[in-house]
């Protein structure tokens, strides 16, 4: 077998593993901190592509080729993580508002709330509509239109209470 189909199963065989990476990443929790399976796979699709690219145009030899394409591969893998991958899990999932400022404010729920479970709130915001998941922090099932307080935001979820009616009557008399 030639090197250059080898290298052509390993570009094939990588870009599969990329899709089925893509559709199962999910599946299995925690498999990102173990090992990070796209700059895995963007380290073979890259040392397959130039080594093919090598080994078609190049008149130098394979062991050659090889060692170059992996140093071009690993330089390129690394600035990937150092400038894509680090920054962006890092960042937060909208840039208009971090959760920690959306404590302490005002919502309205849009799905009933009930005891022992998950609704949904909307929070108004200067940069435009903010929609969360939401459990009580106390007190009864909410229905939906209730005005709520956001107490806290934890992995995502609101802890809301009733908005106190005094407070009501305090601000807007």
């Amino acid at each position: 077998m030639d090197v250059s189909t080898l290298y052509l199963y390993a570009l094939a065989a990588a870009a599969c593993g990329v899709f089925v990476s893509i559709l199962f990443s999910d599946v299995i929790p925690g498999v990102d901190q173990i090992f990070h399976p796209t700059l895995i796979l963007s380290f073979v699709i890259i040392t397959s592509a130039i080594g093919f690219g090598l080994e078609q145009l190049s008149p130098l030899g394979s062991l050659l080729i090889l060692i170059i394409s992996s140093v071009i591969a690993l330089l390129v893998t690394t600035l990937m993580h150092i400038f894509l991958f680090v920054p962006m899990a890092q960042a937060e999932q909208s840039l208009g508002f971090s959760e920690q400022m959306l404590e302490g404010r005002s919502a309205t729920v849009i799905v009933p709330i009930p005891t022992e479970g998950y609704g949904e709130i909307l929070l108004d915001d200067v940069s435009g509509r903010v929609s969360k998941s939401a459990v009580l922090f106390e007190g009864p099932a909410l229905p939906q239109g209730t005005k709520v307080l956001v107490i806290e935001i934890k992995q995502g979820v609101a802890s809301v209470v009733t908005y106190p009616q005094q407070w009501k009557k305090e601000m807007f008399t």
